[in-house]
């Protein structure tokens, strides 16, 4: 470039993705180089659109600014890696010319290993696992982050996700037992922990420490290590004390002193005080209770399991204590559902989906309560039920799956097939104008293709046993595998009209059951092949 000139160059590198960009630059003192980062571009109203469109856009987000010295073969990089799709480069020289030599760019993440696939009749199924795994890659560094593009922090209720899909994926379980560790290292002299660590400032919600008992639950049922769950069960116990004292009258929990955060409900959010839902007069939550009841029942299987029988059981009997108080103060007789609140002013998916999944609402009203909380295709609820986010559709998926209706689960995914019209390359934070478009928390239908689809799921802890049962839905034919610490497992699925065929590949030290339609078949290691008559 001439002397006193401006020149812009903005570069689409088609996906979204975490590196180290580098550039070369001779002569050009006085000059002044700015390189913007951005995940996609924005129109004059700050709103992202399609993510390919180029046209009356421009960039906005981080910017790097080199400043050369005129000297030869200058090497300019950042001190930490950058994510982006569209990189912008304005230069603005003075009095001398500038010669932009080169530029590199030195990808950067966690080194899973993509041992798993998904492949199926059905495209758009195959472009959502790859998205997911493509948006997990983005978001695993040396801790797994809710975005790393935005906070890049470790937050509890987005590790609990990705660690599913990386255990699914790749098997590798460092980064998780990682992750378990430091939010224990985090824990205050109050007995809660950070909600998301490591951090330089204090950020305390309480519900994600009792998800993390839930991640930690995770991590005992698919990994036969269990020094992780020794060393943090004592600080779990810790996070259910912390709970114990904010236990109302009415057996429901109050509002605590931290920030009782759940979800991003709404499009905008509601404000951060306005969801979960209190009672007025009780100052108490129907939602909260159900997360504080999954908690201690998480925790007491792993007490059981390493021999703290009496501590499991009082956990046991607390959770039956708040069963009872849930199903007294917050089922709604006329509606059939559970209310968020004693006072029944609100209801959510959130709740309803707890309930069925953590069996306060039993088998006669589970499927009753799925259909009144999901539509027939996505995640979105009918009118007058608040919805969850991409990310808590997570509980949701799994709750419909435990009421026995697993074969909806691919209707789910109409939600994130409808994502394919801005051409994401990487799941977003939120629904519609999203402040991120990679947000890991979103991804999870990775894990449920394999998980769901595929049925593939641990039946024991450590991974002592597998559950394969698949849900395939409309699929003529899909091809799957999923990652367990004794070897892959592979199941094939083909459809005709009048016949189901299942091939299912074994691991040597693996034993496990198949179910189909209520029956239970034993596998063995190898190949295992079933036939069954189409209903």
């Amino acid at each position: 470039m001439p002397a006193n000139s401006e020149a812009r160059v903005l570069i689409d590198a088609a996906q979204l993705f975490s590196g180290y960009p580098e550039f070369t630059v001779s002569g050009g003192k006085g000059a002044r180089i700015a390189v913007t980062y951005a995940e996609a571009l924005y129109d004059e109203k700050r709103h992202k659109g399609d993510r390919n469109d180029v046209g009356n856009r421009k960039a906005i987000g981080l910017e790097d600014v080199f400043l050369p010295d005129g000297g030869a073969d200058r090497t300019f990089r950042p001190l930490w890696w950058r994510t982006w799709r569209y990189l912008q480069i304005d230069v603005k020289t003075g009095a001398e010319p500038v010669q932009l030599g080169g530029m590199a760019v030195h990808e950067t993440g966690y080194p899973f290993a993509e041992k798993a696939w998904f492949r199926s009749s059905d495209p758009q199924l195959d472009r959502i696992w790859n998205i997911g795994w493509q948006t997990l890659k983005v978001n695993a560094h040396e801790t797994y982050m809710d975005s790393s593009y935005w906070e890049q922090l470790q937050y509890v209720g987005d590790t609990r996700v990705e660690a599913e899909i990386a255990d699914a994926v790749s098997g590798d379980p460092r980064l998780v037992r990682n992750s378990i560790d430091a939010f224990g290292d985090s824990m205050n002299a109050e007995g809660m922990i950070q909600s998301a660590y490591p951090s330089s400032t204090e950020n305390v919600i309480p519900t994600f420490g009792l998800f993390w008992i839930g991640m930690m639950h995770d991590y005992w049922m698919r990994q036969p290590d269990i020094g992780v769950v020794k060393r943090n069960l004592p600080k779990a116990q810790r996070v259910l004390n912390w709970y114990a004292p904010h236990v109302a009258s009415n057996g429901l929990l109050t509002r605590n002193p931290g920030w009782n955060f759940v979800d991003w409900v709404g499009d905008p959010p509601m404000a951060r005080d306005a969801f979960p839902s209190f009672d007025k007069a009780s100052n108490t939550s129907c939602l909260t209770s159900l997360i504080y009841l999954g908690a201690l029942r998480e925790a007491a299987d792993m007490e059981f399991a390493l021999g703290q029988a009496p501590l499991a059981q009082a956990h046991l009997d607390q959770a039956s204590r708040l069963s009872s108080a849930i199903e007294k103060n917050c089922w709604d007789a006329t509606r059939q559902l559970y209310a968020d609140d004693p006072s029944h002013a609100v209801y959510s998916q959130h709740t309803n989906a707890l309930a069925v999944l953590y069996d306060v609402a039993g088998p006669a009203k589970a499927q009753d309560i799925v259909a009144r909380i999901v539509g027939k295709e996505g995640i979105d609820p009918p009118s007058g039920i608040l919805a969850t986010s991409y990310y808590f559709a997570w509980y949701l998926n799994r709750a419909i799956v435990h009421a026995g209706l697993g074969d909806r689960y691919i209707d789910l995914l109409s939600t994130w097939r409808g994502l394919d019209a801005p051409n994401f390359t990487t799941w977003p934070e939120a629904r519609g104008n999203t402040r991120s478009d990679s947000h890991a928390w979103s991804a999870h239908p990775t894990a449920g293709l394999l998980g769901l689809v595929a049925g593939i799921q641990p039946a024991a802890p450590g991974y002592g046993r597998v559950r394969i049962a698949p849900h395939p839905g409309n699929l003529k034919t899909f091809d799957a595998a999923a990652a367990t610490p004794s070897g892959l497992v592979r199941v094939r699925y083909a459809a005709n009209a009048d016949r189901r065929t299942f091939k299912l590949t074994m691991p040597k030290r693996l034993a496990g059951d198949f179910i189909w339609q209520g029956s239970t078949r034993k596998l063995k290691p190898g190949t295992n092949t079933f036939s069954v008559e189409a209903k």
